[in-house]
């Protein structure tokens, strides 16, 4: 689907057209009004109201009046609107409205009003033009069917309609192509102009004109595309001979080989293959006059170009001739004549090598795989240059031309097979006489085929599908070559036609068939098959072994000054071989029955062994390239065995068999001191022939690549474990040096072309040359990447973290140990190269310098665009192993190998954060990768801007000195923001959000952008980072983060930000069933937990709240928001205990849950924050939402979900944990090193479990200890674990993020209670409502799931904290008995939660705050009304809960800590206070039976060394809060006489007699707690009236006549005199000033006054 940049009227027509092959299904009925809308606007094609003076004088009055609306306008834009009027000679009210359109996209576009109106109008005319070759196109290849093609039929018939005699709609076409032509030529003369006059342009024109050429470009390739449909049509209109002649006339003018002429050359053989072909629409009588003219135009006016006429002319002569052999009657036409001898002519002016070097200009880029298929072109394509722009034609473009191509090839074999024979009859009869005397037609034909079916697997499969066929017998007649070249370049043509599975298996077959149809056995004539392609390698190694024979210096020979010549590179024999070794490699590669058969037997051993004795034998570079290409193809599907054996096969040939030398300097060479002379030569001849370089590092790449059995586990080693050990160390190191070293990190001097002699002008022969050498950097470097890729790839860094979690793994892995494991693979070395400041300047170059040569052009060569995607790969994966790297494998390496191993030359990073850092421009790269039309680059640059935007290194603040004003922002930032392509980047990302892959995935590009946006944000929450940045935040010094106003930014309307707030309003279920899919509810909540973070970072939090309440995002939420139900399906399961939920459906319910956890909580903040502002409108419109209506507008309302209902995901129990099965075979394998909590949910490491588990089984199964019946037990058992810890890791995600959610739950319905203003009944019905809700789950939590129970308790408690205890609320009535019933349940369920075996102080805290709230709310509600039988009723409800209830009360209030010890204490009082007011001693019998009494009493005598020693003052707050409150519960007790006899039993005066607190000085207090005299005062005077409330009511309620209570009182004062004699002194005043400021003095002095009436004792 094309990418929406901006609204345009054919977009939509052209996404339309789109989706009836690649999109979703389309309704035929609104194609049609789309096209019904539009047609007039096709069929106008490119015309536009041209300038007139009456429009330009309408502009001059700078007042407009344009679609109804009234603009006053500018100069200035009245200058711009003339100028765009000028340069497209366009109405100027027509372009006056462009440009107004172009200010209204010039954010989004980020470009000038101006140049946002140029890219408007050359967009539009691209899609206008792309829509009318979609409906032609579908209609000629009949791809559309239905009423859909009927409605294309209909189209296609209204647009070709002539109108009163004008042009016909092709004629209309071809004059467009012609304006466009026209254009560009302006264009070009414009720039010439300006650099004439040494106007410089800066780099925005720059960029525009560039463009404008490119919409040109595309606009004309286009417009051929619609003639060449046009003419395949045979609309009446089309197949004229007129429009033939027209264009042969625009190409006579043509006088530069570039893409223009390749779109004129389209329609035209289009229009050839059409008038002469089978059901020509001309008689043929008019097809020969027309021959006529064409010979005579070629004989009397040659075209500028002439190479092209000819072959035009051979184009033509192939279709005609062909028309001859079809017609009937052919009177006055002679082949000799009219066909062979022009078409002599055609091919001696190059006719045929035009055609070559069209086709390899057009075709599919060859691999560097070949240097002799370079010579070969040089020598066949003399007369004609390459094409200057080849990466400008579109792949649908390509398309159609080498299907016109393959129909010449076909044509030429069945028209001209004459021809055919008599150029090679020619070439045999030259051999003969030693003489050339015709050029190499066949051989320049060979290669047309080559060039058309390379590179497309399975294109050529005509010339297989019949034997019978002229094709397959062309082949038979092809394969008797006479001369080496021509043996050559047909083995370069089987190759391509070879390609694809089904191709080569036929290719296999006739190369096995010696008597194929078709071949006459001619003596000295050799034919290409299997035993002749053996013949020839023989024939080759035993030349060599015979001209190095000859060259042996005989004992006692002196040599002469001149060393006699070696065996030419360009020797006839090397030539074939070389064709020879492709169409073999090929074969091998693509046919499994070819490459079986080369191996099977001897066959195997002996095509390898004639390979390597070739290289043995090679004096120089000459074949290496091919023979490394053979032994690669060797490698396909490779075995270990076949791997080990090429190896040790190439070691051998590299190394020699010489030892290494004790001391060895070769001066010359660019490989180690450490390796044998012979393996230094053999390095430098391989890499000073770039050819050869390229295929040893392809092959390396093959050998170094696992066998596809061991990619399961990539625990073995690419080579064997002795290998090379004999010559040197173990290991293919020399391998990876002189790969990293001297191929990798010279790689960037290749961009030197070939210096040209300035004094004459390049011939096509040196421009073909250069065109080769542009291939020549990123095909090296591509093969060095792939090798630096797989032995990154190739390393399991898993066995290490097993290793480390002292797992035992040797006897299970491929090699003999992990330690041999470590030390050889190639993963070591090729990271300290990584980190080399070679490599790293390498890899930033590729991927600077691909920033323009990817994002330059539509279609870039795939070399260059793989150049890159491996370079990000490698350092994507470099920065994920590198920990892996610099804490264990470095270092074991350096211990096992110590001086030994040759350090990596030249200096080197500690990691690649460092070098990035000092190569930040690799950042705006990234940046700008982002906006590549490869998905895989785009999601491998956002994945890398992931790495370096957590990496400490890059995101630490930027030096001042660099970047000032930039100082608090890191360094990532720092230079994205300077660069000029910031606003570029921004737009990448907001491009790529609207991509669309196709229906099936939506969300490939939008997930990576939004996982990158959320992990930057969550590794900087506080600080501005790029993902602020990218967003659309700004930076203020002064305000920090903000709004950007620029675009792109926030506060442009068009964001990252959103389209992320959009996507959480996303549905997340399928639209025709509730059916909940995983990637849906992964996306919302990811754009969820984004805006989550940005809220709760104080940077952001009062920015993203504003535009989102600005975005009315909560109503949207809510709203949108869906209940849970039991027929809502995830991922076609249901919410249930079972394997297949937690399979199948439990990440879709995971993501759900999370994102409804955030909605939540952000409610929460929402209302928390508008009633700061006492916003009380919009406040109430938020509690009506949440009560399940929202108000739209006073006239519409909607219902939706209530908040209470959204507690329904309680309503479906999950397990706590699951069983684990049984295990006999992996018994011994400890799973729980797998677990990891570092996210807070102890999870399995599912996957590093599973390679710890096969592990395992290769250990079973190499030790012999299972037997072969027994191996489908094990995996069974392995597969049941692996399940089981699947399911575990989901069943806890689920349970968390249940828990989260009931958090967030509870805590906006607090929120609601204390900050959404309630009418009392609406609040109380509310709370009553939501104890319904709660209660049944908080009864059963409380023995089940503990931590939820807490929860709930949490807000029970919160509840009744709102409840209003009053006659209106809980009075007399149904609704109030309702309420009284609900609170009575409530206290009831808190009694016996918190006698819970699994209840935690918190929730036992809680619970006694609730039972504390109702009894105190009650007690207020009813005072002294309340009747015997409600009392008896409460206190039967605490007889009933049995005395664990008081025990476990009696324990917190002694052992509690904090809060726990005062509440227990007060609940304790007032249960107490129940009993004694419904005259029941049961509480205080308990408390004596649980010696709690005792125990509380004499917890009172420490409280002075307590307070002494409180660890700060929180402590010693909750020490006196404890302290007040054991009195109080002792003041409580004591208030009968039963209770005060207790007391006194249980030691209330000895514990007073031991009590610090008396022992104080009376004047200052209790000063050693901290505080300052007036609070020390205070303090001391409250401790002392709690204490002294106890005495006297003790002493009050066993009455006068208990004289032991009495004397005990005496002594009680006696021995405290001093402190009641201050304590009266300060309140008379006598002694100071009175103490009117301490306000328990006043009670105080009271208390001892009664105390001492009451003894008497004064």
């Amino acid at each position: 689907m094309s990418q929406r940049i901006f609204d345009d009227d054919f977009q939509n027509l052209c996404d339309t057209l789109e989706n009836l092959i690649h999109g979703p299904e389309v309704d035929a009925r609104y194609l049609e009004d789309e096209l019904d809308q539009r047609i007039d606007e096709l069929k106008k094609l490119l015309d536009v109201p041209p300038k007139n003076d009456a429009a330009r004088k309408k502009l001059t009055t700078l007042k407009l009046e344009l679609d109804g609306q009234e603009y006053q306008i500018n100069d200035q834009f009245a200058q711009e609107a003339t100028q765009i009027s000028d340069d497209y000679n366009l109405d100027e009210l027509a372009a006056a409205k462009l440009l107004i359109k172009g200010q209204q996209q010039q954010e989004q576009l980020d470009r000038t009003p101006s140049q946002s109106a140029t890219f408007i109008f050359h967009t539009r005319r691209k899609n206008l033009l792309d829509a009318i070759r979609l409906i032609l196109s579908y209609v000629a290849d009949n791809r559309v069917e239905g009423r859909a093609r009927g409605v294309l039929d209909a189209a296609v018939e209204k647009l070709l309609a002539a109108e009163n005699g004008g042009p016909t709609f092709t004629d209309r076409c071809i004059s467009a192509m012609s304006a466009v032509r026209e254009s560009v030529r302006q264009l070009r003369e414009k720039e010439r102009h300006m650099y004439t006059l040494q106007l410089a342009l800066d780099q925005s024109k720059k960029e525009d004109m560039e463009l404008q050429l490119r919409f040109l470009r595309s606009q004309h390739e286009l417009l051929s595309s619609i003639v060449f449909y046009l003419v395949k049509l045979r609309s009446g209109d089309t197949a004229d001979i007129a429009d033939l002649k027209r264009l042969l006339g625009v190409l006579r003018d043509v006088e530069s080989n570039d893409c223009f002429m390749v779109h004129l050359i389209l329609p035209l053989v289009s229009y050839i293959s059409t008038l002469c072909g089978t059901e020509s629409p001309i008689l043929f009588t008019q097809a020969f006059e027309l021959h006529k003219e064409i010979i005579k135009d070629y004989n009397e006016a040659p075209w500028k170009i002439r190479t092209l006429q000819a072959g035009m002319l051979v184009w033509w002569l192939t279709e005609f001739n062909g028309l001859c052999n079809d017609a009937e009657d052919v009177a006055g036409a002679s082949y000799i004549r009219d066909v062979a001898t022009p078409m002599k002519t055609a091919f001696r002016d190059g006719g045929m090598e035009f055609i070559m070097a069209l086709t390899s200009d057009i075709g599919s880029p060859v691999p560097l795989n070949s240097a002799k298929e370079g010579i070969l072109q040089v020598v066949l394509q003399n007369r004609v240059p390459p094409m200057t722009d080849t990466v400008a034609l579109l792949p649908e473009f390509r398309d159609l031309m080498l299907s016109q191509v393959e129909a010449f090839v076909e044509s030429f074999i069945t028209n001209m097979a004459e021809i055919l024979k008599e150029v090679k009859n020619k070439e045999e009869d030259d051999i003969l006489i030693g003489q050339k005397t015709i050029d190499f037609e066949l051989e320049r034909f060979f290669l047309i085929v080559h060039f058309v079916y390379h590179g497309r697997p399975d294109s050529g499969i005509e010339f297989w599908s019949d034997p019978e066929s002229q094709l397959y017998g062309f082949l038979g007649f092809a394969a008797q070559t006479p001369t080496p070249l021509m043996e050559a370049t047909f083995s370069y043509m089987m190759a391509s036609i070879s390609q694809g599975p089904d191709c080569a298996v036929a290719a296999h077959k006739f190369l096995l068939d010696e008597s194929a149809p078709g071949i006459q056995r001619i003596r000295k004539i050799s034919y290409v098959n299997w035993n002749y392609v053996f013949k020839q390698l023989q024939t080759y190694v035993e030349q060599l072994i015979k001209e190095q024979s000859a060259l042996t210096v005989a004992p006692g020979y002196k040599p002469t000054p001149a060393a006699p010549a070696a065996p030419s590179v360009e020797s006839a024999l090397a030539l074939t071989l070389d064709g020879h070794l492709r169409l073999a490699s090929q074969l091998i590669t693509d046919s499994p029955a070819a490459r079986q058969w080369i191996l099977e037997e001897n066959r195997g051993l002996r095509f390898m062994a004639l390979l390597f004795s070739l290289l043995n034998r090679l004096p120089n570079a000459t074949l290496l390239d091919s023979i490394f290409s053979a032994l690669s193809a060797l490698l396909t599907d490779k075995s270990a065995e076949m791997s080990n054996f090429i190896w040790d096969s190439l070691d051998a040939w590299v190394m020699g068999s010489e030892p290494p030398p004790n001391e060895s300097v070769i001066s010359h060479s660019t490989t180690l001191s450490r390796y044998p002379s012979s393996a230094t030569e053999k390095f430098d001849v391989i890499i000073n022939d770039i050819h050869a370089a390229e295929a040893f590092v392809r092959l390396l790449g093959k050998l170094v690549e696992p066998p596809a059995d061991t990619l399961d586990l990539k625990d073995s080693l690419p080579f064997a474990e002795i290998f090379g050990g004999q010559n040197r160390i173990t290991g293919m190191e020399p391998y990876t040096d002189v790969i990293m070293e001297s191929i990798f990190a010279n790689t960037p001097a290749l961009d030197a072309e070939p210096a040209a002699n300035p004094d004459q002008p390049e011939g096509p022969l040196n421009l073909v040359a250069r065109n080769q050498h542009q291939k020549f950097r990123p095909a090296m470097q591509l093969a060095c990447l792939q090798f630096i890729y797989i032995c990154l790839a190739s390393f399991n860094e898993d066995l290490l973290s097993m290793a480390h979690k002292n797992l035992s793994i040797d006897g299970g892995i491929r090699a003999s140990s992990l330690e041999v494991y470590t030390k050889l693979h190639p993963f070591g070395r090729v990271m300290e190269h990584i980190l080399s400041q070679k490599s790293v300047t390498v890899f930033f170059e590729i991927l600077h310098k691909g920033t323009d040569q990817l994002l330059g052009y539509i279609d870039p060569p795939p070399p260059v665009v793989e150049t890159i995607q491996y370079t990000i790969m490698i350092l994507n994966l470099a920065i994920q192993m590198q920990p892996t790297y610099t804490r264990v494998v470095k270092p074991f390496l350096s211990q096992s190998q110590g001086n030994r191993r040759n350090p990596v030359k030249g200096n080197g990073f500690t990691g690649l954060e460092k070098a990035v850092s000092c190569n930040l421009q690799a950042i705006v790269d990234l940046g700008l990768y982002v906006g590549a039309r490869q998905p895989e680059i785009v999601l491998e640059s956002i994945s890398l801007l992931e790495k370096f935007n957590i990496c400490e290194e890059l995101v630490a603040s930027a030096d001042a000195t660099t970047f000032v004003q930039y100082s608090k922002r890191n360094r990532v930032l720092g230079v994205i923001e300077q660069s000029e392509d910031s606003r570029r980047i921004i737009f990448n990302f907001l491009h790529q959000w609207d991509r669309s892959l196709g229906p099936e995935e939506p969300f490939v590009l939008k997930m990576p952008i939004l996982r990158f946006i959320e992990q930057t944000l969550t590794a900087q929450p506080n600080e501005y980072s790029l993902a602020h940045f990218i967003l659309g935040f700004g930076y203020d010094p002064k305000d920090g983060i903000c709004l950007s106003t620029a675009p792109g930014g926030i506060g442009s309307g068009s964001s990252i930000l959103h389209h992320i707030m959009e996507g959480a309003q996303t549905n997340e279920s399928e639209l025709q069933s509730p059916n909940f899919l995983r990637h849906l509810c992964e996306f919302k909540n990811t754009c969820y937990s984004i805006l989550y973070g940005l809220w709760k970072s104080p940077a952001t939090s009062g920015e993203i709240l504003h535009v989102l309440r600005a975005n009315k995002f909560f109503f949207q939420g809510f709203t949108g928001e869906t209940m849970i139900t039991q027929e809502i399906l995830w991922e076609d399961a249901k919410i249930e205990p079972s394997m297949r939920f937690l399979k199948e459906g439990s990440y879709a319910f995971c993501n759900f849950i999370r994102r409804r956890t955030a909605l939540l909580e952000y409610t929460a903040l929402e209302i928390r924050q508008i009633a700061r502002q006492g916003a009380s409108t919009m406040l109430q419109s938020y509690l009506s939402t949440l009560n399940g209506l929202t108000i739209v507008s006073p006239e519409e309302r909607v219902t939706n979900v209530h908040i209470l209902d959204l507690l329904d995901f309680l309503e479906f129990p999950l397990p706590e944990s699951l069983n684990e099965p049984k295990r006999t075979f992996f018994a011994d394998c400890n799973i729980l090193a797998f677990r990891d909590d570092s996210t807070g949910i102890p999870l399995f490491n599912y996957e590093l479990c599973a390679s710890y588990l096969d592990i395992k089984q290769n250990e079973l199964i190499g030790q012999r200890r299972i037997a072969d019946d027994q191996l489908a037990a094990v995996i069974a058992e392995k597969k049941q674990i692996l399940a089981l810890l699947f399911a575990q890791n989901q069943l806890l995600q689920c349970r968390a993020a249940r828990f989260d959610c009931l958090k967030a739950w509870s805590t906006l319905i607090r929120i609601m209670l204390e900050d959404c203003e309630m009418e009392e009944m609406p609040k109380a019905l509310f709370i009553l409502q939501s104890l319904q809700t709660i209660l049944p789950k908080l009864e059963m939590y409380s023995t089940e799931d503990i931590y939820s129970a807490e929860v709930l308790s949490s807000l029970a408690l919160a509840l009744i904290s709102h409840t209003k205890f009053d006659p209106a609320t809980i009075g007399v009535g149904k609704g109030s008995d309702l309420a009284a019933d609900r609170l009575y349940q409530l206290f009831r369920v808190s009694l016996r939660a918190v006698q819970s075996p699994l209840a935690t102080p918190k929730l036992r805290e809680n619970f006694y705050n609730v039972a504390l709230q109702y009894l105190t709310g009650m007690a207020t509600l009813y005072g002294d009304k309340v009747g015997p039988e409600t009392r008896r009723y409460n206190t039967q409800t605490i007889r009933s809960s049995g005395e664990r209830l008081l025990e476990v009360l009696c324990n917190d209030a002694y052992a509690g800590d904090g809060a726990l010890k005062v509440i227990s204490l007060l609940l304790l009082e007032a249960l107490a206070a129940l009993g004694a007011e419904d005259q029941s001693t049961y509480v205080v019998d308990v408390l004596v039976r649980q010696n709690f009494l005792v125990v509380l009493i004499d917890s009172i005598k420490n409280i002075g060394s307590e307070l002494q020693n409180a660890v700060n003052a929180e402590a010693r707050d909750f020490m006196v809060a404890a302290f007040k409150a054991a009195t109080a519960f002792l003041f409580r007790i004591a208030q009968t006489r039963p209770g005060a006899t207790q007391v006194f039993d249980a030691g209330l005066f000895v514990a007073l007699r031991d009590c610090q607190l008396f022992s104080v000085d009376p004047d200052l207090g209790l000063v050693f707690i901290g505080l300052d005299v007036a609070n020390a005062l205070t303090t001391y005077y409250d401790l002392l009236l709690h204490i002294l409330r106890v005495v006297v009511t003790v002493v009050l309620s066993r009455g006068h006549q208990n004289m032991q209570t009495l004397d005990a009182a005496r002594k009680f004062l006696l021995d405290n005199r001093e402190v009641a004699t201050t304590v009266f002194k300060r309140h008379a005043g006598i002694g100071g000033d009175r103490t009117d400021g301490v306000r328990e003095l006043q009670r105080l002095a009271e208390c001892f006054v009664l105390l001492f009436s009451l003894t008497e004792d004064w």
